[in-house]
């Protein structure tokens, strides 16, 4: 761990949280631009120190320092990067008494060999011990994945990951805070009902998921009576939902006796693809997050048994699925209710999605490194994640597709303009709307609106005010006016912003 550390310890907030001050996370900010810097010139070793050093000054730094160093961490294993020695190992101590040093030493040793489970589970159990709420939420869902991944539950593991959240979902009701209680106990939730889905005879693991459940149910019910918006929709709901119970039962038990019936199937013929797509068919039927990790499960043994990567594509899809829903319902929850707090999460659970994104279609890509689409969805992938220098060779080659060659281009050309290259970001919208054949469709549009920022930003007022003119002959409400602002200004000045 780097030798830098912050200059005052973090001041207790509520429940005794650590809280940042605006000195320290400006420091932060600091190496954590250093760090990605280095990770530009592919200096992995030295941007995990400096995002380290970083995350030493602002240890909830979940979107600026733990997330992009996880992208550091998967880049620098993809290019070969050695794992942690063992006297490397043996100098970060994941059991140091400051949990903070230990959270860090953990994150260290995690960042050179991110599949390493020890490692993962050393980042949850010390953001823990060090009361670091946003950093749990990041790590949390990871362990769990990685627990899924297992060919055999690691029941061990899987008990350290209960006790972890329980115990910090403990914390945080006695603290008065009960949406992130619930959020820790339904951690717990999800992991016990796995298991018991794998061992539906173990009555043990049902009496845990049954009291777990109530104490999810209470915090959920705390948060509800503190939430006017939630506890007036569910007063309202009552009756309607009473009155529905019986049709959404009877429609329950339908679904039931599909998913039995096929998963009976399945039992019988592990080994026949047919088999197995009907039964991940009617798991994924009633659209819930139990019976789609079940899903996932069945799709993740038959790639481990057939090395038919097409199961693997198919799990991997589902969980793309969870994250897009979880992030949709973030996102409509923060527009509800305003709250910073759910604001914050909406844009973690985007985060959460792009960067699962990025990994799954990177490794696609080196499964079939001829597929031109697979690396426009990566290409798009990184461009989404402003990870510019790395998407736009890969959509200079996706652009050798017909089928994406004009969206490929627009993306590059994108990049390019977000990098400061506007006269070649120009070139490149230019002859991508060239070539397209729909000249009035919502592509072309788009285009013609970066072509005209493009040259705005290269100081072309001329060409710009072409590119303006024309799309605001298509649209005129574009942008919801900005093309007809930014046009007025070039007629009155000539200039750019």
């Amino acid at each position: 761990m780097a030798k830098d550390g912050p200059r005052d310890e973090p001041q207790a907030g509520a429940g005794g949280r650590p809280e940042f001050s605006e000195r320290d996370k400006a420091t932060a900010r600091q190496w954590f631009a250093k760090a990605q810097s280095l990770r530009e010139r592919r200096d992995y070793d030295y941007a995990i120190e400096c995002f380290i050093t970083g995350l030493g000054f602002w240890t909830e730094a979940v979107e600026e320092g733990h997330m992009p160093l996880w992208s550091v961490a998967i880049q620098r294993a993809q290019a070969g990067g050695k794992k942690p020695s063992v006297m490397e190992s043996l100098k970060h101590s994941m059991t140091a008494k400051d949990p903070k040093v230990a959270l860090l030493n953990a994150e260290h040793l995690l960042a050179k060999d991110p599949t390493n489970t020890n490692y993962l589970d050393g980042v949850l159990k010390n953001a823990h011990r060090a009361n670091l709420p946003e950093t749990l939420r990041w790590i949390a869902p990871k362990v769990l994945d990685s627990l899924r991944k297992d060919k055999k539950p690691n029941l061990a593991r899987f008990r350290t990951f209960r006790q972890v959240l329980v115990e910090a979902g403990d914390r945080a009701d006695q603290a008065g805070d009960p949406q992130f209680a619930a959020w820790c106990y339904g951690q717990a939730v999800d992991a016990l009902d796995y298991l018991v889905a794998r061992n539906p005879t173990d009555m043990t693991l049902k009496d845990e998921q049954r009291d777990l459940s109530g104490k999810l149910t209470i915090a959920r019910g705390k948060y509800a009576e503190a939430d006017t918006f939630r506890d007036s929709l569910l007063d309202g709901d009552k009756q309607k939902l009473l009155h529905d119970s019986e049709r959404a039962k009877q429609a329950e038990e339908t679904l039931e006796s599909l998913i039995e019936a096929e998963r009976r199937e399945y039992e019988a013929n592990p080994t026949i693809p047919g088999k197995i797509y009907a039964y991940v068919d009617a798991l994924l039927k009633p659209e819930r997050k139990r019976e789609e990790d079940i899903a996932i499960d069945v799709l993740l043994k038959a790639y481990d048994r057939l090395g038919q990567y097409s199961f693997k594509q198919r799990a991997d899809d589902i969980r793309l699925r969870q994250l897009r829903r979880q992030t949709r319902r973030w996102q409509e929850r923060a527009q509800q209710t305003g709250s910073a707090e759910d604001q914050q999460q909406a844009r973690l659970a985007a985060l959460e999605e792009r960067q699962t994104e990025i990994e799954i279609y990177r490794e696609r890509v080196r499964q079939y490194p001829t597929d031109l689409r697979l690396k426009y969805n990566l290409g798009r992938a990184l461009f989404d994640a402003r990870e510019y220098d790395e998407a736009i060779p890969l959509l200079q080659e996706a652009a050798g597709d017909p089928r994406n060659r004009v969206r490929a281009r627009r993306l590059i050309g994108r990049a390019f303009y977000e990098t400061g290259a506007h006269v070649q970001a120009a070139e490149l919208l230019q002859e991508a709307l060239e070539s397209h054949e729909v000249p009035d469709d919502d592509l072309a549009k788009e285009m013609m609106y970066w072509l005209g920022r493009a040259h705005e930003a290269a100081g072309k007022p001329e060409d710009a005010q072409a590119a303006y003119g024309k799309l605001l002959r298509l649209d005129y409400n574009y942008a919801d006016g900005d093309v007809r602002r930014r046009l007025e200004r070039l007629r009155q000045t000539g200039k750019t912003e």
